[in-house]
């Protein structure tokens, strides 16, 4: 039988992890929002909404899926337990232990070489390097037209032919894709939504471009997947996103460019002894002419 799990259950099995939930979550009221609600008062010192929030989002995505309403009792215990914690350590002097030392060093030259670098790619980030990139996003990505169309696909060029019989009658493509076709879109009426030329095989394609909206094809068209009529319905050119749209995703391609070639020069710049995992000199890497 698969085991079940319970919010509490799942909850008392991570409460370790919670205690180790950065102290970046302990802020003091005077950082908070004026909107935000105290949740806890521990000796004191008050546990904020935001930060029961930010805790939640942080649990398993099996916690997570429970819901915040019902992790929230004992997701709310734990914080109050870590925040006794930190009350305690700092009333028995743990702030000069030299492992948290240790640990606050580490830390502390972690978030001085992310800062640093962040200003290093705001400072080299332009206006001109933002559009230079996104020119080059649109020769790289020209407007493509596409046609949203339907099809019937049948076994043999008869049944197909036969088909064609029965639109030029008067019976409705949607209806006889429904009643005639073998292919999976025939319960939506033949419907295949908007596609690009390179989206569909060759014939396909090509038959499909070369008709203007409204228009169904003369004659069944050959595919490896057996005979088609097809419908297009619609065509358009699919234009490209905006400058400012493409903004957020054009600062992330350009601040991973500069990073990339911000410590590529820093490290050439720099004196660097490289040593084996047994202490030995490294061998140089071959140049690559």
């Amino acid at each position: 039988m698969p085991r079940q799990f319970n919010a509490r259950t799942v909850l008392i099995a991570g409460s370790l992890a919670l205690f180790a939930l950065p102290q970046a979550f302990a802020q003091t009221a005077a950082q908070k929002p004026a909107e935000d609600v105290v949740v806890a008062r521990v000796e004191g010192t008050p546990i904020f909404r935001n930060e029961v929030l930010r805790a939640f989002s942080t649990l398993p995505k099996q916690m997570q899926q429970a819901g915040l309403a019902t992790v929230y009792p004992n997701l709310l215990e734990r914080m109050v337990q870590q925040r006794l914690l930190v009350i305690e350590g700092r009333k028995n002097n743990m702030a000069e232990n030299a492992i948290v030392k240790q640990r606050l060093k580490h830390l502390e030259d972690a978030v001085i070489g992310e800062v640093y670098l962040n200003q290093l790619i705001e400072q080299n980030i332009t206006p001109g390097s933002l559009e230079a990139q996104y020119k080059e996003f649109l020769a790289q990505n020209p407007p493509a037209e596409e046609v949203r169309a339907r099809h019937i696909l049948l076994k043999t060029e008869v049944d197909a032919k036969n088909v064609i019989g029965h639109l030029s009658a008067g019976k409705s493509f949607e209806d006889a894709a429904r009643e005639f076709s073998t292919g999976p879109s025939a319960s939506n009426g033949g419907d295949l939504g908007y596609f690009k030329r390179g989206d569909m095989v060759k014939p396909f394609a090509d038959a499909a471009f070369a008709l203007k909206a409204g228009d169904v094809t003369p004659l069944p068209v050959k595919t490896r997947f057996g005979w088609h009529v097809i419908l297009v319905e619609d065509k358009r050119s699919n234009a490209p996103p905006s400058f400012e749209k493409m903004k957020p995703r054009l600062l992330r391609e350009t601040g991973r460019n500069i990073a990339v070639g911000v410590m590529q020069q820093m490290t050439e710049g720099a004196k660097v002894d490289r040593f084996t995992l047994e202490g030995k000199p490294l061998p140089a890497a071959p140049t690559v002419k």
